[in-house]
């Protein structure tokens, strides 16, 4: 990797620290100034920074990626910084990728394809609906999808599968947007996301493929969020029930069992070992109390509790995979004649 993309992907894991910093500021366990931005530090600066980064060391030579990078990361922190408009240029990175995938998808036609322009699609309406009025309920739906697709799309290609059903319910779960989120809307989503979750956590035990327990866990937060947003009039939390365990439960986990493989190349860490049976357990730990405990029956020591536990996880993750890119780097230098 060269130096400039190098720096620049630096912006990322700083997305990741302050989305953690904000989110800790959220409990109020401790005061952190750009707290109401936690979300968008989440998903664009780390779940969007990270897709971007993938998609560039897949393609290196590619500068119109890097440029969309580059506009991500400046984008944002000009936002940061109280300059509304760098959520635009987050956009035009959006573009760009959607661009990318489009003809891509002329070139070779596949199931993927679609999941993947239709997520970048969705992450780019999300965007835009944050940017008109900065209301979250408005625009995390649209996230959701952004990362469902993305995820469905690449799981569904590892295992090797074109499946139909899949298919049909992730399009259930857009459209249902456009019914209006509260009343029929509100059910398709729900009943979308149960039925999207149980589907794919049948492929994936037929396939048996690498970390079994872990994948299935994370579907399991699937069909919680699914089950979370069904019955949201009857739950007090059911705002934080549903974003937190799709984000963190179902997003998370899938990060914890598909660490990006192009991003680990470059690192040296093809041959790493991050444990995600135990890092998702040692996750949905903290998600059970948080929102199990903490959400359903409104306990708000429980809610703080499994907050910590997941910064804890998702620090151990990081921490792991830098101690192994400094251990590998240091044994390359030693082997060096």
């Amino acid at each position: 990797m060269s130096k400039l993309k190098l720096l620049v992907a630096i912006g990322i894991p700083v997305f990741l620290i302050l989305g953690l910093f904000t989110g800790l500021s959220r409990f109020g366990l401790i005061y952190f100034p750009l707290s109401f931005h936690h979300g968008v530090l989440m998903l664009n600066g780390f779940g969007g920074g990270v897709i971007t980064v993938e998609r560039l060391l897949s393609k290196p030579n590619d500068r119109w990626i890097l440029i969309g990078l580059i506009l991500l990361i400046s984008g944002l922190t000009l936002y940061l910084m109280g300059f509304e408009f760098g959520l635009l240029l987050v956009a035009v990175n959006v573009g760009i990728l959607f661009l990318k995938e489009t003809l891509q998808l002329v070139e070779k036609r596949s199931q993927n394809g679609v999941y993947q322009l239709v997520g970048l699609l969705s992450w780019f309406i999300g965007n835009l609906k944050f940017y008109q009025n900065g209301f979250y309920p408005a625009a995390v739906p649209f996230w959701i999808v952004f990362i469902l697709m993305l995820i469905v799309g690449t799981r569904l290609s590892k295992m090797g599968k074109e499946d139909v059903i899949s298919l049909v319910l992730s399009f259930a779960i857009f459209f249902s947007f456009w019914l209006g989120f509260h009343g029929y809307g509100q059910a398709i989503y729900g009943i979308g996301l149960i039925a999207l979750s149980v589907r794919l956590g049948y492929l994936e035990s037929k396939y048996k493929g690498k970390h079994l327990a872990a994948v299935l866990m994370a579907y399991s937060w699937l069909l919680i969020a699914g089950i979370s947003s069904l019955f949201s009039d009857y739950i007090l939390y059911s705002y934080d029930l549903v974003l937190h365990a799709f984000f963190l439960g179902f997003f998370f986990s899938m990060i914890f069992i598909n660490a990006p493989d192009a991003l680990l190349k470059k690192l040296g860490l093809e041959e790493m070992k991050t444990h995600p049976n135990f890092l998702v357990v040692f996750l949905s730990i903290g998600l059970f109390a948080r929102l199990i405990i903490g959400d359903l029956f409104q306990i708000q020591l429980a809610r703080n509790i499994g907050g910590i536990l997941n910064l804890l996880a998702i620090i151990l993750y990081v921490t792991s995979l830098l101690f192994q890119a400094i251990r590998n780097r240091m044994m390359a230098e030693r082997t060096d004649p």
